[in-house]
């Protein structure tokens, strides 16, 4: 079997499954790292399965995967290997479907019935928000713990088929519940983010963009709407996604420090310092501003309490770069002494 057909093997499990256990996760995992390419191939394949999902609910689209798959099936040659077939009938479905699919989307149009549009009308939707400087950990009615950060405010849509959740604003780690039957999918900045595995951190920035940290297990990321590009993460993976832009290579971070903010704090190593005071704002009504645009590039290491703004602001006068002025309700940062370089 050539690396696509175990990439399509693999590609359609996770998808149907949602959920490994973990000795199927470690056989995956040791494919995964034993060739650069199975991961770019399953990345692939992830893809053409996100555009069948994407399509399914069309009369035209389920007729041809539908037809692809009776005529390789009658025209299975005698003697072939039983492991064959199903690869091969798989990748040749999605590749129908991907040759056509960019003909024919305008036939689907924005208001297209699928499976998951009915699941979610029929869904039981609950809304759930927290303050500025607020944290609150929620069980939900699968079994699943969601711990929402500050200012922050999701909406579930629970149904047989799927379990949805919507993040509006702000940042959540999920610890998801295993139901093979029942996909967990967080909506976030135009992508979907899909559990393959038990945990990961989504953070919803101001900006617009959504930063997807895996904690635990295998994590899919797809665009929301249109033929997906989808990307399998893996635990310490960590990827910036852009509104309508597929997902870029995931870098490896610390998670402990990512979610660090579950324990009530804010870990940063070599980070600038504007977006260090970006962090403390979200928690607080610090209102900083710095005398030198330049000073926002110093590089910040260290653990915080973000609800404890006056340790914050004696950590930075005790560097010997930075000078704390406190105007009226405000902060004004200065150097300490001359022009520094960052």
């Amino acid at each position: 079997m050539n690396i696509f057909d175990t990439a399509s093997v693999w590609a359609e499990r996770l998808m149907a499954d949602g959920a490994l256990d973990a000795a199927v996760e470690a056989e995956l995992e040791a494919w995964l790292q034993a060739d650069p390419q199975h991961q770019a191939a399953l990345n692939a394949c992830l893809e053409l399965e996100g555009m069948i999902d994407a399509a399914h609910g069309s009369d035209w689209a389920d007729g041809l995967i539908a037809a692809t798959e009776a005529e390789l099936t009658a025209d299975e040659a005698p003697g072939r290997p039983a492991w064959i077939v199903p690869a091969v009938i798989g990748m040749a479905a999605m590749l129908a479907l991907a040759i056509a699919l960019p003909v024919w989307t305008g036939m689907l149009g924005g208001d297209r019935p699928t499976d998951i549009d009915g699941a979610v009308q029929v869904a039981a939707l609950e809304t759930y928000s927290t303050a500025r400087g607020d944290r609150q950990e929620i069980a939900l009615p699968d079994g699943s713990v969601m711990t929402l950060n500050t200012g922050s405010r999701v909406t579930t849509a629970f149904a047989t088929d799927e379990r949805r959740v919507v993040l509006e604003a702000g940042e959540a780690l999920f610890e998801v519940s295993h139901d093979p039957s029942r996909p967990f999918i967080v909506e976030a900045g135009g992508h979907e983010v899909r559990a393959v595995g038990t945990a990961f951190n989504v953070y919803s920035r101001d900006d617009g963009r959504t930063v997807v940290t895996v904690v635990e297990g295998l994590v899919q990321t797809r665009i929301e709407s249109g033929p997906a590009s989808a990307a399998l993460l893996r635990a310490g993976d960590q990827v910036e996604l852009v509104p309508g832009e597929p997902a870029p290579e995931p870098a490896r971070v610390d998670v402990v420090a990512a979610t660090a903010w579950r324990q009530g704090r804010l870990v940063f190593d070599g980070r600038r310092l504007s977006e260090v005071v970006s962090e403390f704002r979200r928690y607080n009504d610090l209102d900083i501003a710095f005398a030198d645009g330049q000073l926002g590039e110093l590089q910040i290491s260290g653990s915080f309490d973000p609800s404890d703004s006056e340790a914050f602001l004696a950590a930075l006068s005790a560097t010997e770069s930075l000078r704390i002025e406190r105007v009226g309700d405000g902060i004004r940062i200065h150097a300490s002494e001359g022009n520094i370089q960052p």
